[in-house]
């Protein structure tokens, strides 16, 4: 089998990867040797009552799927739950902690990995057909196998990232899947990797770099991304890997995952798509990113709060237990960076209502603007495009993780170009104030070329260490028949759940590049922020 690149986005680390490697050879062998303690017992508990080995599944057209199949030997029919790999070189092995713990709630469980990933045949087209149509060839062989006795009227599919999505597809093709739980997932691929005309190209390239056999149709929609080119096609290309542009929608239960500072999958297609999700549903927003909560559960079996979830809602929905997954909210959110958490019964009600603040331009000697309750009569600035002066994240998935360690990224307001870039504050707040929904920003972008490509920052701005921290962002992407034109730049920022600090100030930041991005900007040209064409603000969902 091809082997995977070192230089790839993995979200497992070295030391996990090594916990993944012991945990599925005591499983196979009954050899503990570098299990963690807390899992030796649990191992052989499972080896004493289940049956279990690697498989080969034949997917669609033949083609060999790396897998796994464990059941437990008495109690048939039994529950089955499916495990598509998620954006890992591991494959189906980082379900280590998944498959015992759901073999101890008496599951039979078949995790695989899919075609043109490590281990499986095939060639990789991110959730096309083939997967969908490998999926349900999974489930075929599993309802085949005499000695899973699986129950055909009991079906479930659990997957993270990229098998998430896989798993969201496949039930609404397959009406023998009853329930889903999607880790870290996706909803509409095309708006995740292409928003407000920009596009996320570290995202697309840390889908593609995960398997080193990508199909022709792939290598093209990449070449075509990278490129800048016929977008439209690329769009059409991510609708039917999209749960959110499925014409016909099953209602299966699904509960959802994601993080307020996701990188790979930007929340706010996510959100737009389950507040119409037509199913019994559940979301649980998190503190970090791609990952973060999930990985040592499934990994590991760590008790985690959305795996142990995860594992009710296929219980309550699989086998009729009333655990009280289903009404004890359905929204669940993590306020950055202390935790709390709190349940809403749906988004209108989770969100706050809009605050307007108005930019207003520098004045008396500073450098700054001001984010005011009242609107200025004129506002006009001008920076020169070009250099990044902000990194809300340096690197896909990593800074999440050290969010989750009471390490968030920050940034010193002195480092900021005034010249590249604009700033806005508000005065320090006398009492702490709360960020729960996705802020607007309006204002009017001149180019002085064609094109450019603006970065909206909001930031908690601690002013007695000078220190900022990143709430939240979006990228726009201005597009010109001629240069100079004025054009009115309306941007949703991506969700948040964030509680301001009594004497903190909140901070605007608009520049034109940044790394996780493509841009249109074209260095040395400026850009004039106004409102020419309508009043310059940003909309904040706020409150005390």
């Amino acid at each position: 089998m091809t082997q995977p690149r070192q230089d790839r986005l993995r979200l497992l680390s070295p030391d996990q990867d090594h916990d993944v490697d012991a945990v599925v050879h005591d499983l196979l062998t009954g050899d503990a040797t570098g299990v963690p303690a807390d899992l030796v017992d649990d191992i052989a508990a499972v080896r004493a009552q289940c049956r279990l080995g690697a498989e080969q599944i034949p997917g669609a057209e033949g083609v060999l799927l790396d897998a796994f199949a464990a059941w437990p030997n008495t109690g048939g029919p039994h529950p089955l739950v499916i495990l598509p790999a998620g954006l890992d070189p591991k494959g189906w092995k980082m379900y280590g902690g998944a498959i015992i713990r759901l073999l101890m709630r008496r599951y039979a469980v078949v995790a695989y990995t899919e075609r043109g990933l490590p281990g499986s045949d095939g060639k990789l087209t991110v959730a096309g057909p083939e997967d969908i149509a490998d999926g349900r060839k999974v489930i075929d062989w599993a309802l085949a196998n005499s000695g899973l006795d699986a129950d055909p009227d009991r079906i479930g599919m659990l997957g993270i990232s990229y098998g998430s999505g896989i798993s969201q597809l496949v039930a609404n093709e397959d009406q023998r899947v009853k329930a889903v739980v999607a880790l870290s997932t996706w909803a509409d691929l095309g708006q995740a990797l292409y928003d407000n005309r920009t596009r996320h190209i570290a995202a697309a390239e840390a889908l593609a770099a995960i398997s080193d056999r990508p199909s022709d149709e792939l290598v093209q929609v990449l070449e075509d991304f990278r490129e800048n080119t016929n977008i439209d096609e690329v769009l059409e290309w991510a609708k039917p890997r999209s749960p959110a542009h499925v014409s016909k929608k099953r209602s299966v239960p699904t509960f959802f995952t994601s993080y307020w500072h996701e990188t790979i999958f930007p929340q706010n297609q996510l959100l737009d798509y389950f507040d119409r999700y037509p199913g019994p549903k559940r979301l649980d927003l998190a503190v970090g990113d791609h990952g973060a909560v999930e990985i040592p559960g499934i990994l590991l079996g760590v008790y985690t709060r959305t795996t142990e979830a995860a594992y009710d809602w296929l219980d309550h929905h699989l086998l009729g237990v009333d655990n009280g997954i289903d009404r004890d909210g359905v929204v669940h959110t993590e306020t950055m960076y202390n935790f709390a958490t709190e349940a809403a019964a749906d988004l209108k009600s989770w969100s706050n209502s809009m605050l307007r603040y108005y930019l207003n331009a520098p004045s008396g000697g500073s450098t700054d603007g001001a984010l005011t309750t009242s609107p200025a009569q004129t506002y006009s600035q001008s920076i020169q495009a070009g250099t990044e002066q902000v990194r809300a994240a340096s690197t896909l998935v990593f800074d999440g993780f050290l969010e989750r360690l009471l390490m968030p990224k920050r940034q010193l307001l002195d480092d900021v170009d005034r010249g590249a870039a604009a700033v806005w504050t508000t005065e320090p707040f006398p009492e702490p104030r709360r960020i729960a929904g996705a802020p607007e920003m309006q204002v009017t972008v001149t180019p002085s070329d064609k094109t450019v490509t603006v970065f909206a920052y909001l930031f908690d701005h601690n002013p007695f260490t000078g220190k900022m921290q990143i709430i939240t962002h979006a990228a726009v992407t201005v597009q010109n028949a001629e240069a100079g034109r004025p054009t009115v730049v309306n941007a949703r920022l991506q969700a948040a759940d964030y509680r301001i600090p009594a004497g903190h100030h909140l901070t605007m930041i608009v520049d034109t590049k940044d790394h996780l991005y493509g841009d249109e900007t074209i260095a040395g040209t400026t850009v004039t922020l106004s409102n020419q064409n309508g009043p310059a603000y940003v909309d904040l969902p706020m409150s005390s």
